[in-house]
């Protein structure tokens, strides 16, 4: 500040003495800003430089590339992803898709004296407008069948059969388009309504001396189908396109003048569940790559080579990233990677066999990073935790690379095991 004051002092000295006129104040105030800029463009190298000097702290770099890694398999589970899927593809089967509906006050509907349920329809929804017959899949309901979302897998469905659920047959097809007012016209696609009736299941879905009423249904393709399709699931909107019951209904009641009122409404059941049973077709061994795959289950476990001491005592570390590289060729589009240390003292693991879960127990927030690979690179950031580790926190047991369940589980990355797989740390230290 000094600085300035002295600058502007002597501009407005030079213009009394050497110039015989008086800078105004607009002028000055311009010449002042100038002043400003020139002092923060200056004052933006040195502080840094300067205190580091002064306190005699120091910036360095650390790049390791003691770098361990091995694959090894779980039977998948995508019970997040926004879709259900029925079909093969790349190397994946989806023999079954299950979704279960909530329960609702609406279902007390059908014991209400005053309420005529007209009809009942379970609707399904997609987004491709090329869906056609001999794509549509089939709906049986189940009362007591039953999976878990977030657990079950293929090995739980092996000999999985339709032979005891009632069968609801095909669906009509609605398509729906933005519709232009002004030209009584079709505009844009939005989806693809798959509407199945049915009234036939009203006393099962409603069955008051069933203590454990699950109201289950699963799609499945014919068996001579080779149709691959994509639905949307609970996950993929707030409401609108989710898997639902709607039961169209007439409600009748007295009004004030001792009129009877009858009102046409209707009310939704949502999918609080749903599932698709992915299998893998063949299993790949492949140990060249980190190999990751939500489809296919395959995950990695990564370990790193630290030392006792890989930094110097009492560092503090800006920035700690592996980075991963792969073949764009093979992931056409931009793959979520999960980062998570492992919790425990890593077991042995077999590359060839498929665990029916992960056998690692990771530590998650805020320690599990994500990040998208893209154009051929992937930076994870592993900071806090190389941080801890130092600090002695805790201990260096690995990690496990996850793909997303995000991604499209036909979609796989392999990153390459190469010199590019490292971990980069800029970090201050005495």
């Amino acid at each position: 500040m000094k600085w300035i004051k002295y600058s502007r002092n002597f501009l407005i000295d030079f213009s009394y003495n050497h110039l015989n006129m008086k800078i105004g104040l607009a002028t000055l105030r311009h010449l002042s800003i100038l002043l400003l800029t020139v002092l923060a463009y200056n004052c933006s190298e040195d502080p840094l430089t300067s205190e580091f000097q002064n306190s005699k702290l120091i910036i360095d770099t650390l790049t390791i590339s003691s770098i361990n890694s091995q694959n090894y398999n779980i039977a998948p589970n995508i019970g997040t992803n926004e879709r259900l899927y029925l079909g093969s593809k790349n190397g994946l089967e989806v023999p079954v898709s299950f979704i279960q509906i909530s329960n609702s006050i609406y279902w007390n509907y059908f014991f209400d004296s005053t309420i005529v349920v007209d009809s009942l329809r379970f609707f399904l929804y997609s987004n491709d407008s090329l869906l056609e017959a001999g794509s549509k899949p089939n709906l049986f309901f189940e009362s007591d069948s039953q999976f878990d979302e977030n657990s079950s897998t293929y090995l739980d469905f092996s000999g999985f059969s339709n032979s005891d659920w009632t069968d609801l047959g095909q669906p009509y097809l609605k398509t729906n388009s933005e519709s232009d007012t002004s030209s009584d016209a079709y505009g844009d696609y939005l989806f693809t309504e798959l509407v199945w009736d049915i009234d036939t299941l009203i006393a099962a879905l409603t069955d008051t001396l069933d203590s454990n009423l699950v109201r289950s249904f699963a799609i499945q393709l014919d068996h001579n189908s080779s149709s691959f399709i994509e639905l949307f699931s609970e996950e993929a909107t707030p409401g609108d396109l989710d898997p639902k019951i709607v039961m169209y209904y007439r409600r009748t009641y007295q009004n004030s003048g001792d009129s009877t009122i009858l009102d046409t409404s209707n009310g939704v059941m949502y999918s609080d569940g749903d599932l698709s049973i992915i299998r893998p077709i063949e299993m790949s061994t492949d140990t060249s790559a980190i190999s990751l795959s939500n489809g296919m289950g395959k995950r990695s476990l990564i370990t790193l080579e630290l030392g006792d001491s890989f930094l110097p005592p009492g560092s503090v570390i800006r920035s700690a990233d592996l980075i991963l590289s792969y073949d764009t060729t093979l992931t056409s589009s931009v793959y979520n990677v999960i980062i998570d240390p492992i919790e425990n003292d890593s077991m042995y693991l077999d590359s060839t066999n498929v665990y029916d879960m992960d056998p690692f127990e990771a530590m998650g927030y805020p320690y599990r990073v994500s990040a998208d690979s893209e154009k051929g690179l992937c930076e994870l950031s592993i900071k806090e935790v190389l941080q801890n580790i130092t600090l002695g926190n805790i201990e260096n047991f690995g990690f496990k690379l996850i793909a997303n369940e995000k991604n499209d589980p036909f979609e796989s990355i392999k990153f390459h095991k190469n010199n590019d797989m490292r971990i980069e740390i800029i970090y201050v230290t005495n």
